[in-house]
């Protein structure tokens, strides 16, 4: 009688600590099941469905970059969690939260960043909530004043107002990598109005995220262009980055990087793509107004919409855009080259 008990014991105690290991690696699991998925109707249950159509383009299951997606480890806090992933020597981490009792992949980043700042020091500035370990010194606070007179031109230039929106400042370090998933200063990423950034008051790049996603988001390239086209300086001030670009649309043309996990892929193999979506954008703002940009934010979190007609049902046909981003690239080289 004896022995019986003690092998149920045994038994009991082998089955809660099987339990306790699956309940321990819940979002590793759901994630496994999620790239095991062959349709789009199937993969719709793993995310958020207002993020659906951005983060199924990033991380389609089955595609090239998913394949190099490896997770190495989980935390959950309440209905917020995260899992760590290792790609290309890179760690990423993408966030989850809990919709009736379901698991699922989402951008709004809002409830886990809350958590994991919780002790920060909180500094407004005009609409704008600085969330940062330290406190912010007086160089950092003028900064934090010119992105505020950018925050006011962008308003303009997209014709909306944005309500208050918190800017994580983490610190080079346990912070940067901890927060925002990178390591070196200067580095950001934007979701729904929130920014995250290391060491640097003044992303204005992630803040043409913030003003795009109002509108919609879904595609790297698109959301890219747009923030590299309002958000930075000229990508393209060097000849060999010109001639990286040129080499890139020399047979497949920019469509090619409309899918994705081929521009995250190019990128991360440091392909020039962000130049590359920089110089369509400013192209077709030029060419067909704000309007049009607006519009195609709009469009592109639709994953029924082929992008490539839509391109070219209502701005141009690819081959048209093709050679005028070709001609500028050879006049840019001339001209780099004569200098």
């Amino acid at each position: 009688m004896r022995n019986k008990i003690l092998l149920l014991t045994i038994l009991i105690i082998g089955i809660c600590q099987s339990v306790m290991a699956a309940n321990e690696n819940v979002l590793i699991e759901r994630w496994k099941k999620y790239i095991e998925t062959t349709s789009m109707d199937e993969a719709r249950s793993f995310i958020d469905p207002i993020d659906f159509s951005s983060i199924y383009n990033f991380v389609k299951p089955g595609s090239n970059i998913v394949k190099e997606m490896s997770a190495v480890s989980q935390e959950i806090y309440g209905n917020s969690g995260r899992i760590f992933f290792k790609i290309y020597g890179f760690k990423i981490w993408m966030a989850f939260k809990k919709i009736n009792n379901n698991w699922v992949m989402t951008m709004d980043e809002n409830e886990l960043l809350e958590v994991l700042t919780s002790s920060w020091i909180k500094t407004k500035i005009k609409n704008v909530t600085y969330v940062s370990s330290s406190p912010l010194t007086e160089e950092t606070l003028k900064e934090a004043e010119k992105f505020a007179l950018e925050n006011e031109r962008l308003s303009k230039e997209f014709g909306i107002d944005l309500d208050n929106f918190k800017y994580y400042y983490a610190l080079v370090g346990d912070e940067a990598e901890n927060i925002v998933s990178e390591f070196e200063k200067g580095a950001g990423k934007a979701r729904y109005r929130a920014i995250k950034a290391v060491e640097t008051v003044n992303h204005v790049h992630e803040l043409v995220h913030i003003y795009a996603f109002e509108f919609g988001n879904g595609n790297t390239f698109i959301d890219e262009g747009v923030a590299t086209a309002l958000g930075n300086g000229n990508l393209i001030k060097k000849s060999v980055t010109a001639q990286n670009v040129l080499e890139m649309i020399k047979n497949d043309g920019f469509e090619k990087y409309l899918d994705p996990p081929v521009f995250v892929e190019a990128n991360m193999k440091r392909k020039d793509v962000y130049a590359l979506a920089q110089l369509t954008m400013i192209y077709w703002k030029e060419k067909f107004g704000m309007e049009q940009i607006k519009q195609l934010l709009k469009v592109q979190k639709n994953t029924q919409i082929n992008l490539v007609e839509y391109i070219e049902e209502n701005f141009e046909k690819c081959e048209h855009t093709n050679l005028a981003l070709r001609k500028i690239l050879n006049e840019r080289i001339e001209s780099q080259m004569k200098n």
